[in-house]
């Protein structure tokens, strides 16, 4: 099942695409660069999209680690 994800958008530092809260409700925020192009915003949201969905905000790993293993060729 897909959980519910709220979409918001900000002036964020250029540096961050993105980034997403996990919500006591079992909901998610993603957050999105509003400075960013459209179509580098809808990338930003399927990287996010494929945190919630791959279970990520439910590990106990540094959100380094994460990352680095997210963008890594598998």
């Amino acid at each position: 099942m897909t959980p519910d994800v709220n979409t918001l958008e900000y002036d964020l530092p250029v540096a961050i695409a993105g980034y997403t809260i996990s919500n006591a409700d079992n909901s998610y925020t993603v957050v999105l660069n509003a400075r960013l192009t459209f179509e580098r915003r809808m990338q930003a949201y399927q990287h996010e999209m494929e945190h919630i969905l791959t279970g990520d905000y439910d590990r106990k790993v540094d959100a380094d680690i994460l990352e680095l293993h997210s963008h890594s060729p598998i």
